[in-house]
């Protein structure tokens, strides 16, 4: 009679079902042993396969309580001491939730669910690994228990091979019952439609609908998940994007832009990977690729971009401005590469060429046309030509204005009316956002004072703080000198800071910050939810309010996965006990939306573009609700 193999009773197993034990030397089946063979084949869409384990972006992503709870689940059905959502990708199997199992990863041919991921059945059981010759029962360490049992349900998320496991493990010889092994198909089938929903979710708040591209976050998250040792990232600008849309209206642009996006994808296709970034911008990134065998290829790229569009009976020409710039010659991270390309972009426009390459000169022209502009700042500044705009904040609830957001705008002698975005980056790259910073707040709190002294409601006025404000010793003294302009009054005044400044340096940030809220001025995080682990820090940070970016409000009216992603930074925002604001409101079904969201206060061109001080004042003055 042989001898049973049995083991010590565990606390798990008063939860499990009974589960016979192998008796020593049991024979795998043919087809298993097939399977277990040390060296297995590479599935046959092993490049499929990977792509769409990365599109899952769940090998070096944040804990999710949805896995954790299907492992754990799979342990007690199974009565097993281990268990996993293991994923194998090219070189290791990742556990991305686990139970009983003290690493992160084993090297791919180390474990036994790259062999699972090639199984035909439902399940991969092996009864016994000691029939394994190849198979170390301590692959997970000498913290670990021993691997003397396996079983794994793949993971199957399209017609093909499988990205993966859910894996249940023993450290005793043993089989699953007839129940249990149903049980672990269900549980897989369960994570299976976990990982379809979160890849929905990803897909709608990491793709361009109008192209159907990544955007920047997918886009970021492939040159992670790929991470390149060398290769070529360029910069894709249309340059007669904005004519063509004037003429023949923004249809025919609209349809332009996906015709190039499809010319992209051809140009891309040998494994480069693409993002659209806005309206006319497009980057890529080409691994593997130096740049002196790389500039042929870039006047090639630009001659297919510039070759006639056929958009409905138009015959249109569109040409093209590439940046380009080498990882890691350039820029050894992506941000800095895509800083080099776009330096590297902005010297083609200058120059009016179709490409160029970065180099130092090219990052010395685009520094210089911010310092060209530097005597212009100063004089401006000494000649109070920068003043200050208001937009209103309503309560989406009584139509009533709560607040006012103060933006800067240069009055040119010559030219009227400048836009921004042609001044305020060089101000900040000069340094001059310091000084112009403390103008904006010094008006601030003279107008706030006129509209009171004039008996108008007057509204809290928040003012945008840049990073080297932030950095500056002096923003909190400036604040206390703007407030004891007023008679110390903290309700005339608050200060909003973009999710990028904080994240540069979130330590000095929730100093300053904290300092700031003693004065009694309330904080708000500008442009929520465009880039940043937004959620991962907001607990930490002393803030009262959250603005949510113009581009999520945009398309909530529209597009019920923008209208879910509101609507979870509004819950989150509430169980916080922080104010929400939405900016970029211009229809009135957006209002309506976000008003049955619970959205606090709306901002945007629908309630009032902004507006100078003497506008608002007429504003104020009605006492019925503005909208």
């Amino acid at each position: 009679m042989m001898e049973l193999v049995t083991g010590p009773e565990q606390s798990w197993r008063r939860f499990a079902w009974a589960a016979p034990l192998v008796r020593r030397g049991e024979p795998l089946s043919p087809d298993q042993l097939a399977m277990l063979h040390a060296a297995p084949p590479l599935p046959h869409d092993e490049t499929e396969r990977l792509s769409d384990l990365r599109e899952y972006s769940v090998l070096d992503g944040e804990a999710c309580a949805d896995f954790d709870a299907l492992v754990e689940l799979a342990a007690a059905t199974c009565g097993a001491p281990m268990a996993a959502l293991s994923f194998v990708d090219g070189a290791r199997q990742r556990y991305t939730a686990r139970v009983g199992i003290p690493v992160a990863e084993v090297g791919r041919n180390a474990g036994l669910c790259a062999r699972a991921i090639l199984a035909t059945e439902p399940v991969l059981e092996v009864p016994d690994t000691s029939r394994v010759a190849w198979f170390s029962p301590g692959l997970h360490g000498p913290d670990g228990l021993p691997v003397r049992f396996y079983a794994g349900a793949p993971l199957r998320t399209r017609d093909g091979s499988a990205i993966g496991t859910l894996c249940v493990m023993d450290q005793v010889p043993r089989r699953l019952t007839d129940a249990q092994r149903t049980a672990l198909e269900r549980i897989a089938r369960a994570a299976c439609t976990q990982l379809s929903l979160r890849r929905q979710l990803r897909l709608a708040t990491q793709t361009d609908r109008l192209t159907g591209l990544p955007n920047w976050l997918h886009f970021e998250s492939e040159f992670e998940a790929l991470k390149p040792r060398s290769g070529i990232a360029c910069f894709v600008r249309l340059k007669a994007l904005t004519h063509i849309s004037t003429a023949h209206g923004f249809r025919v642009a609209d349809s332009l832009v996906q015709q190039t996006a499809a010319r992209l994808r051809a140009i891309a296709a040998g494994g480069a990977f693409i993002g659209r970034i806005k309206r006319g911008l497009f980057l890529l990134f080409f691994p593997d690729m130096e740049p002196e065998s790389f500039r042929l290829k870039a006047q090639l790229i630009a001659a297919q971009l510039q070759a006639p569009y056929m958009v409905n009976d138009l015959t249109l020409v569109c040409p093209v401005h590439l940046g380009f710039a080498a990882h890691p010659r350039d820029g050894a991270t992506l941000d800095e590469v895509v800083n080099a390309a776009d330096a590297a972009l902005q010297l083609a426009i200058e120059r009016d060429e179709p490409t160029a390459f970065f180099d130092k000169s090219v990052d010395c022209a685009t520094t210089s046309t911010h310092y060209r502009l530097e005597p212009q700042l100063r004089n401006a500044l000494v000649h109070d030509e920068f003043v200050n705009y208001y937009q209103p904040k309503v309560d989406l609830a009584t139509g009533r204005i709560q607040g006012v957001e103060a933006l800067i705008r240069w009055v040119h002698p010559q030219r009227g009316l400048v836009p921004p975005s042609e001044f305020v980056p060089a101000l900040e790259a000069t340094g001059l956002i310091r000084d112009v910073g403390r103008s904006i707040l010094e008006r601030a709190v003279a107008d706030w004072r006129r509209w009171r002294d004039a008996g108008l409601p007057a509204p809290r006025i928040a003012v945008n703080v840049a990073a080297a404000q932030l950095r500056d010793g002096d923003l909190v003294r400036h604040l206390r000198e703007a407030l004891d302009a007023i008679g110390g009054n903290p309700a005339a005044l608050s200060i909003e800071v973009t999710e990028s400044v904080l994240i540069g340096n979130l330590e000095r940030a929730i100093e300053v910050l904290t300092q700031v809220r003693e004065l009694g001025l309330p904080v708000a995080i500008d442009d929520f939810g465009t880039g940043y682990s937004s959620l991962a820090y907001l607990v930490t940070l002393p803030v009262d309010e959250v603005k949510i970016d113009r581009a999520f409000t945009r398309k909530i009216g529209t597009d019920s996965a923008y209208r879910d992603i509101v609507g979870t930074c509004v819950n989150l925002a509430r169980n916080l006990r922080l104010r929400v604001v939405a900016e970029g409101v211009e229809t009135q079904e957006q209002a309506r939306v976000l008003r049955a969201l619970r959205c606090d206060l709306a901002q945007g061109f629908l309630y009032s573009p902004p507006v100078p001080a003497e506008e608002l004042a007429q504003l104020l003055s009605s006492s019925a609700p503005a909208w």
